[in-house]
């Protein structure tokens, strides 16, 4: 039997328990040694649902825990928000840094290319101008 009719079944089967309805089989179709195979689960969910009673959390506790989960919320917000502000903050550093390298590379083959040549208005040495 597939893991999904399995769970298929069990899910079932609980939808069941909790509405109060017991008629599993003829609802799903399945067959005896379907259910059989089964059996051990389905008995330990009815035992459980038998044991367990509903409880319902106190309005306090739901209050606390709205505002707990607001706070954490707001505060991991804020962490995230640091954490953006110093990663922009890191990689404009960097891009500033390359910049200026470039500019300093430029600069530099800038001057040996132009070093030799004569700029106008500037005598050639070596011979007069007239």
């Amino acid at each position: 039997m597939s893991d999904r009719i399995v769970t298929d079944m069990l899910a079932a089967h609980a939808d069941r328990l909790v509405g109060g309805r017991d008629d599993l089989a003829v609802s799903l179709g399945a067959g005896a040694e379907q259910l059989a195979s089964l059996e051990m689960l389905m008995q330990l969910a009815e035992r459980t649902q038998r044991t367990l009673a509903p409880v319902q959390p106190s309005p306090t506790f739901v209050h606390q825990l709205g505002k707990q989960l607001i706070v954490t919320t707001s505060a991991s917000r804020k962490a995230v928000t640091r954490r953006t502000r110093s990663a922009i903050l890191v990689i404009a550093a960097a891009l500033g840094s390359a910049v200026s390298i470039a500019s300093a590379v430029g600069i530099v083959i800038y001057v040996f290319r132009h070093r030799g040549r004569v700029r106008p208005g500037q005598a050639i040495s070596g011979s007069a101008v007239r």
